[in-house]
């Protein structure tokens, strides 16, 4: 019989693929996709991890006695295109927290499709490598940040529908049911808030909300019309307050960091694109870089 090193302990993998077998959730799921010894044997390593996750949520009376590394998320399987997949869903203890934050007004979604509301890490697709890098990211963020930890925002950037908005918003909602205030917007809406608001003396308190709150997360920057008055007297010092006070800021955007300072300026005075690119520099302090 085939032994298996763990540590320092050898387990014979026929023992662990019965044990699997004893498990009545991997056992319907094993007989429901019609999967062989083969398959199960390919994929040890990701049932095993699934089991162990599934075992914590065993006997569990909410979220405070939550044992995952990531609170209210609960492993689950798929079998698709011949692979067997591994995902995690929100737990009904988390959906109940989740539908109460969002009544408290945590999240603040502005100018952003109802559709939100509804993103999860449960529909998150990890089929390439970036968005498998981006979901590692996000989970890692989930666990260090309540930690005091100091974790960068993500700079997700790629062409359109790509799904850049869904991954911000499953991440906004993973972060209220933790209790903190979230701001999502869509940046160019965004801007048109702060021109209108000059003549009804809202730009302050609009300025301010961005600044206090514990996640600010702007979606489609780089999509706006040419500003040097929102670039210098909004977003700079928005962008410099979150910069100093260490809260987590998150972008998307059609085109890279190194590129977005392009979309900043109307004109190439020197000074100009100095201004710019001390915004982009205060981005690249605040984020890490993913194309999508």
């Amino acid at each position: 019989m085939e032994k298996l090193n763990f540590g320092n302990i050898k387990v014979n993998k026929e023992e662990l693929i019965e044990g699997l077998f004893q498990d009545p959730s991997l056992s319907n799921f094993f007989i429901e996709n019609d999967l062989n010894a083969m398959v199960i044997e390919d994929y040890l390593s990701n049932l095993l991890a699934y089991k162990i996750e599934k075992d914590l949520c065993v006997g569990c009376a909410g979220l405070n006695e939550c044992k995952q590394d990531a609170a209210g998320l609960e492993p689950l399987l798929k079998y698709e295109n011949d692979k067997i997949k591994t995902f995690h869903k929100e737990c009904k203890y988390s959906l109940i927290r989740t539908q109460e934050a969002q009544k408290d007004g945590l999240i603040s979604a502005m100018y952003m499709p109802k559709m939100i509301f509804d993103a999860s890490f449960e529909d998150y697709d990890t089929n390439t490598p970036a968005r498998m890098e981006i979901y590692k990211y996000m989970m890692s963020f989930i666990r260090l940040f309540p930690m005091g930890e100091k974790v960068k925002g993500l700079y997700i950037w790629g062409e359109y529908q790509k799904g850049k908005t869904y991954t911000l918003a499953s991440l906004a909602n993973e972060l209220i049911k933790k209790g903190y205030t979230v701001v999502i917007a869509y940046y160019p809406d965004l801007v048109r808030e702060f021109k209108s608001s000059i003549s009804t003396g809202g730009v302050e308190k609009l300025i301010s909300k961005l600044k206090q709150a514990d996640i600010v997360m702007l979606d489609d920057i780089g999509g706006e019309g040419k500003s040097a008055w929102i670039r210098d007297e909004v977003l700079g010092p928005i962008l410099q307050y979150r910069l100093l006070d260490e809260k987590p800021t998150f972008f998307s955007s059609n085109v890279s960091r190194k590129e977005l300072a392009s979309y900043m300026v109307d004109n190439n005075q020197k000074a100009e694109q100095m201004k710019a690119f001390r915004i982009v520099s205060r981005i690249i302090s605040l984020t890490e870089e993913v194309k999508m």
